[in-house]
């Protein structure tokens, strides 16, 4: 699909559809710091040029290259200490924005627990979040934690009321959650049918027990009657 396709190319020679070898040569690179070798700065102006680029992977649809972009955001800032304040607000800027992108990797590519933790701990940074919020309630209802994902939906509608996704989202909740209860109810009812089955089942072999039982002694008294009656005979 990189080639000259079915056209080829006279100039060197390449017949229609043929498959190619490419040889690459390698000019030059530059080795990337490890994380003990930035400072502050290099750090943040780093994280800045990763996540633009995870960004870009993300809209090619890369998303696991993209996550690993953010997650070089992640390593470098988290336990950075000595910030001044201009310093640290721009750190916790980029941290809840790689946590918030990665969380949309791990639901593109369903690791679901993966999007919770993520989505954790951008709401750890901002605890009302709108794409946190929204995020961890879409990985709740893809497990099927139809209540907590009904109340981080509810949150988002409660703080952003024109978010009209979060208000769809809702009513697939509501409804997730009534076929839940009915399928509860239905396994109840049949549960308790089977209990009640049983116990009929077991009271009727009972009482067939106790008659047998009290036709077998009638049977035995008669005949003790009768050798009774022949000794007096």
């Amino acid at each position: 699909s990189y080639g000259f396709g079915s056209a080829g190319n006279e100039k060197f020679k390449i017949p229609p559809d043929a498959e190619l070898q490419y040889e690459v040569k390698l000019k030059s690179f530059e080795k990337a710091k490890e994380s003990w070798e930035m400072n502050t700065n290099e750090k943040l102006e780093q994280s800045c040029i990763v996540k633009e680029r995870g960004t870009q992977y993300f809209k090619e649809g890369k998303y696991k290259r993209a996550a690993l972009q953010y997650k070089k955001i992640v390593s470098w800032l988290e336990h950075e200490s000595g910030l001044s304040e201009e310093e640290e607000s721009k750190a916790k800027s980029l941290r809840l924005a790689a946590h918030l992108n990665l969380a949309m990797c791990h639901l593109k590519l369903k690791e679901y627990s993966q999007a919770l933790e993520n989505c954790n701990k951008a709401l750890e940074l901002d605890s009302n979040n709108e794409k946190g919020l929204f995020r961890r309630g879409e990985a709740h209802l893809a497990v099927n934690d139809f209540e907590l994902a009904r109340a981080d939906f509810q949150k988002v509608i409660q703080l952003y009321p024109s978010n009209k996704a979060a208000k769809v989202q809702l009513v697939t909740c509501q409804q997730k959650i009534r076929e839940q209860h009915e399928k509860e109810k239905k396994m109840y009812a049949n549960m308790f049918q089977r209990l009640a089955d049983k116990d009929l089942k077991s009271s009727a072999a009972l009482q067939t027990s106790h008659t047998g039982d009290a036709e077998m002694k009638d049977a035995q008294n008669g005949v003790e009657d009768k050798s009774e009656v022949e000794a007096e005979a």
